[in-house]
C-alpha cells in the first residue's frame, strides 16, 4: 500500500498511460481525417480539374465537401477505426469517475491541438501524437516492475520473495490465458443480472461507435473546416470531463442519502441512456447551428454510464462469478462491438452520402434507436432497496 499522503505509484502510472495514450490517439485522429481527405481530394481534382490544386499541392478544404470524396472518406475512416481499435473503453470501465474524467480531458487536449495546428501544421500535429505515444510506452514499460510491489518488505526475506515471484510469473500468465479463454467461450452464458449487464454493454458500445463519424458529419452539416470542428469537439469533451468530475459529489451529497448504491448506479445508467438517445436523435437532423450544437451537448451530457454500470455489475455478481471474469467479459463485448460497428457505421454513412434519398443523419437515428433498445433492456435490472429512510 502507498504511504499516507502519497499517491500509489501504480495508480499514477496507470493513469498516465491512459491519459497519454488517449491524447496520442486523439491527436492522430485529428490529423488522419484531414490527410485522408486531402489525399482523396487531390486524386479527384487531378482527374477532373487540376487548376483547383495550389502550387503547394493542396486543395482548398471547402472544395473537398463533395459526395465522391466524402463517401470514399467515410469508408476509409471505417477501415482506419477497425485497424486502430484499442480496448480503451474496456480499460475505462475498470477506473473511477475522476480517472475517466482525466482520460476524457486528454481528448480535450487532442481536439484543441487539432483545431490550432490542423490547417497549417498538420505534420507537427502528427509528431506531437507520436511523442505522446512514445511517452505512454515508457510509462507502460515501467508499470510491470511496480505491480505486486510492497513498500515494506522484510529484508531477511527479500531475496526469497523475489525468487518466488519469478517462479509465479509463468503460472500467473497461464492462469490469465485460461481465464480469458473461459470468458470468451462463455461470454453470454452467465445468469441474470450479469448477462443483462453484458448485453447492455454490447448494445451501448455499438451505438456509441457512431461517434467516429462526428468530425466528418459536423463538417458537412455546418460547412465548417475540420479545424473549427475540432474546436467544437474540444468543448464537447470538456463538458463530459466536467460532468464526470462532478458526479462523485452529486452522488455522495444528493443521491446516496436517498437510495442504495445499486439504485444510484441504475439511475445514472438510465439517465445517461435517455440523454444519449434524445441528443443523438436531434443530432441526426439538419438543424440550425445553435440547435445542432445543443443536441450534441445533450448527447454528451449523458456521461457516467460505463463506471456506474460496471459498479452495478460487480456488486450484483452471483456467487460463482468473480469481478475479474466480469471485467474480462465487459472488455471483450466492447471490443467485439467496436470491430463490427466501425465498418457498419462507415458503410451506412457512405451509402447516405452517395444516395439522394437517404438522409445523412440516418446513422445517428439508428444509434438513437439502439439507445432506446438499451433503455428497455436496462429496465430489467433491479437494485437492492436502501435501508436509509427518506428525509
Amino acid at each position: 500500500m502507498a504511504s499516507e499522503g502519497r499517491p500509489d505509484l501504480r495508480v499514477v502510472l496507470i493513469t498516465a498511460v491512459l491519459v497519454l495514450a488517449n491524447l496520442a490517439m486523439c491527436i492522430h485522429r485529428s490529423s488522419r481525417i484531414y490527410l485522408f481527405q486531402q489525399s482523396l481530394c487531390l486524386q479527384y481534382y487531378i482527374e477532373t480539374d487540376a487548376q483547383k490544386i495550389s502550387p503547394q499541392w493542396v486543395v482548398e478544404e471547402t472544395l473537398c465537401k463533395i459526395k465522391p470524396v466524402q463517401s470514399t472518406l467515410s469508408i476509409i475512416e471505417g477501415v482506419d477505426a477497425f485497424l486502430q481499435l484499442l480496448p480503451a473503453d474496456s480499460v475505462r470501465t475498470n477506473t473511477n469517475n475522476r480517472i475517466s474524467a482525466l482520460y476524457i480531458l486528454a481528448s480535450v487536449g487532442g481536439s484543441a491541438l487539432g483545431s490550432i495546428l490542423l490547417s497549417r501544421h498538420v505534420f507537427l500535429l502528427n509528431w506531437l501524437g507520436v511523442f505522446c505515444g512514445m511517452v505512454a510506452l515508457v510509462f507502460n514499460a515501467w508499470l510491470p516492475s511496480q505491480l505486486g510491489k510492497s513498500i515494506k518488505s522484510p529484508d531477511l526475506h527479500l531475496q526469497d520473495d523475489q525468487a518466488n515471484k519469478r517462479d509465479e510469473i509463468p503460472r500467473i500468465i497461464l492462469d490469465s490465458w485460461r481465464s480469458s479463454l473461459n470468458s470468451i467461450t462463455t461470454i453470454f452464458r452467465v445468469p441474470h443480472p450479469t448477462s443483462t449487464v453484458i448485453w447492455t454493454f454490447l448494445l451501448y458500445s455499438f451505438a456509441t461507435r457512431v461517434e467516429m463519424l462526428n468530425p466528418q458529419y459536423i463538417s458537412l452539416t455546418l460547412s465548417w473546416s475540420l479545424a473549427t470542428v475540432h474546436s467544437l469537439l474540444a468543448g464537447n469533451a470538456l463538458l463530459s470531463a466536467i460532468i464526470l468530475f462532478a458526479l462523485p459529489t452529486i452522488r455522495t451529497i444528493y443521491l446516496a442519502p436517498r437510495m442504495s448504491d445499486q439504485q444510484v448506479d441504475l439511475l445514472i445508467v438510465r439517465t445517461s441512456l435517455l440523454l444519449n438517445a434524445m441528443g443523438m436523435a436531434g443530432f441526426g437532423i439538419s438543424l440550425p447551428s445553435p440547435l445542432f450544437i445543443a443536441a450534441l451537448f445533450l448527447y454528451t451530457s449523458g456521461t457516467g454510464f460505463y463506471d456506474s454500470l460496471t459498479t452495478f455489475g460487480i456488486t450484483s455478481l452471483p456467487v460463482n462469478q468473480t469481478p475479474a471474469d466480469f471485467l474480462v467479459r465487459c472488455g471483450l463485448v466492447q471490443i467485439l462491438a467496436g470491430l463490427v460497428a466501425a465498418p457498419f457505421w462507415s458503410t451506412v454513412f457512405s451509402l447516405c452520402l452517395r444516395s439522394d434519398l437517404l438522409p445523412t443523419g440516418l446513422p445517428f437515428w439508428i444509434s438513437a434507436g439502439l439507445f432506446g433498445w438499451t433503455i428497455v433492456l436496462s429496465r430489467s435490472l433491479r437494485g437492492k432497496e436502501s435501508d436509509i429512510p427518506l428525509v
